[in-house]
C-alpha cells in the first residue's frame, strides 16, 4: 500500500513542470538573441557593402572628371595613340570621408577603335568589404559610357 501511495503522491510534480517552462524560455531567449545577433551583422555587411559600391563609383566620376577636364586634355595627351602603341595604365588612390577608392585607367583595343578602361575598387574604413566598378568609354564619343 505504500508503495502505491508513492506513486499516486503529486508534491513535486509543480517543480518539474515550473523547470519544464524555464528551460522552454531559456531556449527560445537564447535562440531569439542568436537571430538579433545574426541580423545586425548582417545589416552591417550590407550597409558597408553599399557604401564601398558609391565610393568605388565615385572614384570612376573624380576619373573620369580628370580626364575631361581642360578641354580633354589628359583625355586627348595620353590616351590618343595609334592603336598599335601600348599605353601604360595610370592609377591613383583617393581618399574620401568614410573610405579610399583605388583607380586605374587603361585603355584596350576594340576591332579599330581605342576605349578607356576606368577601374575602381571602393573600401571603407573599419571593414574589409570592397566594391569593384568599371567604366568604359570610346575615346572619341567619352559622352557613351559602359559601366560594368
Amino acid at each position: 500500500m505504500n508503495r502505491y501511495r508513492k506513486i499516486l503522491d503529486k508534491r513535486g510534480v509543480t517543480l518539474i513542470f515550473v523547470l519544464a517552462v524555464l528551460l522552454i524560455m531559456t531556449t527560445l531567449s537564447v535562440a531569439i538573441f542568436a537571430l538579433y545577433t545574426s541580423n545586425m551583422t548582417e545589416e552591417r555587411m550590407q550597409t558597408d557593402a553599399i557604401r564601398a559600391h558609391y565610393v568605388a563609383q565615385t572614384g570612376v566620376d573624380v576619373a573620369f572628371g580628370a580626364l575631361l577636364q581642360s578641354n580633354r586634355s589628359l583625355l586627348t595627351s595620353y590616351f590618343d595613340k595609334a592603336i598599335t602603341v601600348i599605353v601604360t595604365p595610370l592609377s591613383s588612390t583617393i581618399t574620401l570621408d568614410n573610405g579610399t577608392a583605388s583607380i586605374v585607367v587603361s585603355s584596350y583595343i576594340d576591332g579599330t577603335e581605342r576605349f578607356v578602361l576606368i577601374t575602381s575598387t571602393g573600401s571603407i574604413s573599419n571593414s574589409s568589404l570592397t566594391q569593384v566598378s568599371k567604366m568604359s568609354f570610346n575615346i572619341k564619343y567619352p559622352q557613351i559610357q559602359k559601366w560594368e
